[in-house]
């Protein structure tokens, strides 16, 4: 337990990082499951976790339409009307306004989401959600170190 617990610790510390990296408030992950179901897995802050949470109960939001889609997702204003924002989401995450989501792949094989947030509404510039896209190739790049080195991969 406790080195789940340590896992859990450093994916959220990755998680601050790539905020930090981006400019973004925060930062939150969401991956399949072996049912291909989009979970929730951490989040930078209380703010993170509660979007992803959220997404995974009601199955919409930016998450859910980037993994759909296979592309990134920038939502301007989570209150804004459909089709450009998400307004029954936007009311149980009062503390995040912009979101942009980023498919993660290994290969070709979509795993999940990296979703990058801000407490004001904002246009997401093309640079930011190229940044956002490296970014989470280096997401896919430490959860597949992680996993190879995990003591539940029978590997250390």
């Amino acid at each position: 337990m406790t080195q789940v617990l340590e896992l859990s610790r450093l994916v959220e510390r990755t998680l601050n990082a790539l905020a930090d990296v981006l400019g973004a408030d925060g930062a939150a992950l969401m991956l399949l499951d072996d049912q291909n179901r989009l979970r929730a897995v951490a989040g930078s802050d209380d703010d993170g976790r509660r979007l992803e949470l959220l997404q995974e109960q009601i199955g919409t939001g930016p998450a859910i339409e980037s993994l759909t889609r296979g592309v990134d997702v920038a939502v301007n204003d989570l209150y804004a009307a459909r089709p450009f924002g998400f307004p029954g989401l936007a009311a149980g995450v009062s503390g995040v306004r912009a979101v942009l989501s980023v498919p993660l792949r290994v290969e070709e094989q979509l795993i999940g989401t990296l979703n990058f947030y801000d407490r004001i509404s904002h246009e997401w510039q093309p640079a930011k959600v190229q940044t956002g896209e490296g970014l989470g190739r280096l997401m896919v790049m430490v959860l597949q170190t992680l996993a190879h080195n995990s003591p539940i991969s029978g590997k250390s």
